[in-house]
């Protein structure tokens, strides 16, 4: 096979292989949805999207409903949501039939090592049979009774000492069982505004319209100084609700959803945010964040690098175009949260990750622009996929990555949040495409490529310019694969040398602002720091070695692993003044 064909083969294979997993992650998300048992039909018929419309207050913000019982749930079941049921369904199902949940398994425990202890544990109690067991390990799903039995007490209050390892796990739990309550959500489902049309007034909770007891009934307490015409109103609509779900009569159900929609920005429109603002943000929670994107970035990922290998225009062009397309939904994910939180998204790990990659492709059409008629041309568009394509898995797998949209905390509220924490993580963005040129760079010389780098150096080798067929051309000659690599990594890695030292300042001078000092050997200063000595050292090892491609390589993918133990590590694992970021 010539290599043409070759070219158009491994085109096919990688459209293929693109399309089938868009596929199936349409069938898992798919999937999720399919619904077994006595409940399936009635849940199906339930039809709860006109409370997309409504607004939920917690933790002093304004949520869709939806996005609300997405993140309450998510607490309490972890990815698995209870009975495998749509959040917004199991929240009010909670609510109005909580004794479907009494024994039912839906508390979560993260630790793996904890649950094989708990299922050995109820093992030997005679409560689980192996089965039951193997589900617990699998899953980490538990139910009340299961957490209540003496052996799995003694467990949690063993667990509970050991600060370092397994406190956190058990603090977890406790706050997943606390919040399965009903008393709870009821409480937490602060759904009516304030009477007054006071927009920095805490809203009214159901449990103040419905009471808690054996059964739904209208609450005897006035509920935060609502008109009694509109609170009886209310307490009407919810009770249908309560009684048509009882009866699993959606019918009743659907009509009283809707009516409670249209009454609850009655009770003070001035307040009551936009029907479509709840809307958006439900239907971008519902579309898990749009993280699906790196779904695409894998596909421009895999057509550049066809290009790039084979020299393929055709290649070139689709890759060129589906990163385009990449990109344009990232900004519009990128945008949508932003109109949904009112602020520039970058202020938790979540919004750092995926905005750090957009910036970097912002980068990278830049790049492309100045490298366009260069040797060098597709590897800026072929790392910042590579980057974005991870960023995005990881955002969209990662339970840590918490998408929940919430108040900043206080000190995020300076200018400095803008400047300095922007500029680290595109810093880091373009550190993670060096990554993947310098990788290619070392399976170049794997398959035994020459040891050759890029002469002219780095950021000047832009000036380098190909032929008109944008063939690697340099001073006149024909270059290697190598060379090419070589300098798309010194650009990259000079970019963000730069970055982060400028990064590193503005939050030296954001500390000092902030907190009073400049450096304080917080863990995450420090690690930041050890990133920029690595590819200190690069550029010194690069004027003294004699193979100065590999040794760029090798220290480029080790500056990465070290930001990449910045941002993995100090955040989840070791605390710090820089925890939330």
């Amino acid at each position: 096979m010539n290599r043409s064909g070759v070219a158009w083969f491994v085109a096919g294979a990688a459209l293929a292989l693109s399309i089938a997993a868009m596929i199936s992650l349409a069938l898992l998300r798919g999937g999720a949805r399919e619904l077994e048992g006595e409940d399936a039909e009635f849940i199906r018929a339930v039809d709860l999207r006109p409370l997309d419309r409504a607004a939920v207050m917690h933790e002093g913000r304004l949520k869709s409903y939806d996005s609300f019982a997405q993140e309450i749930l998510s607490s309490v079941s972890g990815r698995k949501l209870p009975l495998g049921q749509p959040a917004d369904f199991a929240y009010l199902d909670m609510i109005i039939r909580p004794e479907r949940y009494a024994e039912a398994p839906i508390i979560f425990i993260k630790n793996k090592n904890m649950r094989a202890q708990v299922a050995a544990a109820l093992q030997r109690s005679g409560r689980f049979d192996e089965e039951r067991g193997r589900r617990l390990i699998e899953d980490g799903l538990a139910s009340e009774p299961d957490l209540r039995d003496p052996a799995v007490s003694e467990l949690m209050n063993r667990w509970a000492q050991d600060v370092v390892r397994t406190a956190k796990h058990v603090d977890a739990v406790e706050g997943a069982r606390a919040l399965a309550r009903r008393e709870t959500l009821l409480s937490l489902l602060r759904i009516v505004p304030d009477p007054q049309g006071r927009a920095d007034r805490p809203w009214i909770p159901l449990s103040e319209l419905w009471r808690t007891g054996a059964t739904l009934e209208a609450a005897e307490a006035p509920a935060g100084g609502l008109d009694p015409e509109l609170k009886s109103a209310l307490e009407r609509t919810l009770l249908e609700l309560a009684t048509g779900w009882r009866a699993k009569d959606a019918t009743m159900v659907n009509a009283s959803v809707a009516r409670l929609a249209e009454q609850l920005p009655s009770v003070a429109p001035g307040i009551y945010p936009e029907a479509t603002r709840m809307a958006l943000q439900s239907w971008y929670f519902r579309s898990a964040n749009m993280t699906w994107v790196w779904l695409i970035y894998l596909t421009s990922m895999v057509l550049l690098l066809m290009s790039v290998v084979y020299r393929w225009e055709r290649a070139r062009w689709a890759g060129m175009g589906v990163f385009g397309v990449a990109f344009a939904l990232h900004t519009l994910a990128l945008g949508w949260r932003w109109y949904v939180s009112g602020r520039w998204p970058n202020s938790n790990m979540f919004e750092a990750v995926t905005t750090s990659v957009w910036l970097g492709a912002v980068a990278v059409i830049g790049l492309e622009i100045a490298a366009r008629r260069t040797p060098m041309r597709n590897l800026f568009a072929l790392g910042g996929a590579g980057a974005s394509m991870c960023a995005l898995m990881a955002a969209h797998y990662i339970p840590e990555l918490n998408p929940s949209i919430n108040n900043m905390m206080p000190v995020l509220h300076d200018l400095w949040l803008y400047i300095h924490t922007n500029v680290i993580i595109a810093s880091y963005a373009l550190i993670a495409m060096a990554a993947v040129t310098a990788g290619l760079y070392l399976a170049h010389r794997a398959m035994g490529g020459s040891a050759e780098y890029a002469r002219v150096g780095g950021a000047a080798a832009l000036m380098e310019i190909g032929d008109e067929r944008g063939d690697p051309l340099a001073s006149g000659r024909r270059v290697s694969l190598g060379e090419v690599f070589d300098g798309a990594t010194m650009v990259l890695m000079e970019l963000s040398f730069v970055l982060l030292w400028a990064g590193i300042v503005m939050g030296a001078i954001w500390a000092d602002h902030s907190w009073g000092r400049p450096w304080g050997w917080d863990p995450k200063e420090v690690f930041a720091l050890n990133t920029f000595i690595v590819f200190l050292v690069l550029v010194h090892v690069r004027l003294k070695v004699r193979d100065k491609g590999l040794w760029t390589a090798i220290l480029a993918i080790i500056g990465c692993a070290v930001m990449l133990f910045n941002w993995i590590v100090i955040n989840f694992v070791i605390s710090g003044l820089h925890s939330y970021a």
